[in-house]
């Protein structure tokens, strides 16, 4: 009886041992995957948290009084491929880009830390006011008057790596911000002008209507004494604002 309660006792361990056996492959394949799916999810999740995120960095305690004169929206097809390379149904998917492009007037006396600043504010606060924008223009003037003539101050765009044409599907669509920078330019005369230096409310006028398009189609002998009678100066004196005006603009 002892014998058979003996053999009994191993044949119940036997199969106790083949049940684990048989289990134990299962629980750690069970647990590689539980690993990799957990590997795969964190970086996941970091980088589409990361791909939203952008920050402007700049000093808030130096931005200067600014006007916005003009400020337009425009949008157009996200490309990174010719026109040609598209079919109608590809062309038709693919998510428009959105740039603001704005002109501000600032103190002629701004100095260009300044307006560095301010530039870079405008950008913060149109994109926290709106985060679907892609690109922004900005044209900085001392003048509303050169509106439309470049710039005469400084210029800013916003943008994937600091070019234009830069947005593809992906950044349009998600907003991805990762990737962009700043292309700034600021005059050499930002910063250095001195009060004396800067044309008359009258000498302004002047200039404003010898540039004026009323103008565009005459020769200089023609628009020159209907100017000249205008504001009761000399040919010399015609000449010499143009000049010192002009310069101030450049």
């Amino acid at each position: 009886m002892a014998l058979i309660k003996e053999t009994d006792e191993h044949n119940t361990k036997s199969l106790e041992m083949k049940r684990i056996l048989w289990i134990l492959p299962i629980l750690i394949l069970m647990s590689c995957n539980e690993t990799k799916n957990d590997k795969k999810t964190e970086p996941e999740l970091e980088t589409s948290k990361f791909e939203s995120k952008y920050k402007t960095d700049f000093d808030s305690t130096k931005i200067s009084t600014f006007t916005i004169e003009e400020s337009e929206f425009s949008s157009a097809k996200a490309m990174t491929q010719k026109l040609s390379d598209y079919s109608r149904q590809e062309l038709k998917d693919i998510p428009k880009f959105i740039r603001l492009t704005v002109s501000i007037v600032v103190p002629f006396d701004i100095s260009k830390e300044s307006l560095d600043n301010t530039l870079k504010s405008i950008v913060y606060e149109k994109t926290e006011e709106d985060k679907d924008i892609d690109e922004i223009l900005i044209f900085a003037y001392d003048d509303k008057n050169d509106i439309g003539t470049g710039y005469t101050y400084g210029k800013l765009l916003w943008s994937p790596n600091a070019k234009t044409g830069n947005v593809t599907p992906e950044i349009a669509k998600n907003n991805i911000r990762t990737n962009y920078k700043f292309d700034i330019i600021i005059k050499d005369k930002v910063g250095n002008i001195s009060k004396s230096d800067l044309p008359t409310k009258r000498e302004l006028e002047i200039y404003n209507e010898i540039m004026s398009e009323k103008y565009w189609d005459m020769q200089d002998e023609e628009s020159d004494p209907i100017i000249m009678k205008k504001f009761n100066i000399s040919r010399k004196e015609l000449k010499d604002i143009w000049l010192k005006v002009a310069a101030n603009k450049l």
